[in-house]
């Protein structure tokens, strides 16, 4: 069967091909709207940062918008 990250990532995979949706991000596919939905929330960016375990040019640049949300 294989490991579990594989057997995730195909799972999400099939489950985005059958309405026909194509992403090069199977696994990570959540990454990005979560960590904008909690910066939409007002979640603390450090602590948003610490659960992704994410640098911060990753995260600025790979899963966050460049807006400043304090100024929308």
């Amino acid at each position: 069967m294989g490991n579990a990250y594989s057997s995730h990532r195909e799972l999400i995979g099939k489950t985005l091909s059958s309405p026909g949706i194509r992403s090069n991000k199977r696994a990570h596919i959540n990454r990005g709207s979560s960590a904008r939905i909690s910066a939409i929330m007002c979640a603390n960016e450090n602590q948003l940062r610490r659960l992704g375990r994410w640098s911060d040019t990753a995260m600025n640049n790979a899963y966050l918008t460049s807006f400043p949300r304090e100024m929308m």
